[in-house]
């Protein structure tokens, strides 16, 4: 009977390292070549597009936030200012009831014009 041979070398020796994968080789046609070539022109003029409107809308936001700012400022602007005239305002008719009075009016005309205050009320008829 014969004894079987065993190549234990190979059976427990250690596998050699791979290489990594690799795409096989293609060999492109011309029109292949215009066509990826092509692929990439329309991919970075989308890019270019999408870029191009992001930042649009960016300035955009940007612009209109910067005016809607601008209009609270003077929006509170407007209201400091209307709160200042009311006050004023309530100051000069506190100023103009006081000149309005009749003591006011009657001092002046006994100081200034040299009037006197009737007695009794003089009628006077006219024809």
């Amino acid at each position: 009977m014969l004894a079987r041979k065993y190549n234990y070398e190979e059976q427990w020796a250690v596998p050699q390292r791979q290489e990594p994968y690799s795409r096989p080789r293609v060999v492109r046609t011309e029109r292949q070549r215009k066509l990826a070539k092509n692929r990439f022109r329309v991919l970075r003029r989308r890019l270019a597009v999408f870029a191009a409107v992001f930042l649009g809308m960016y300035g955009l936001i940007t612009w209109r936030s910067a005016a809607l700012h601008n209009a609270f400022i003077g929006l509170d602007t407007l209201q400091r200012q209307e709160t200042q005239l009311l006050a004023k305002n309530a100051e000069l008719k506190i100023e103009v009831d006081g000149l309005k009075g009749p003591e006011r009016i009657t001092s002046i005309a006994e100081k200034q014009l040299g009037m006197s205050v009737a007695r009794r009320n003089i009628y006077v008829k006219v024809k």
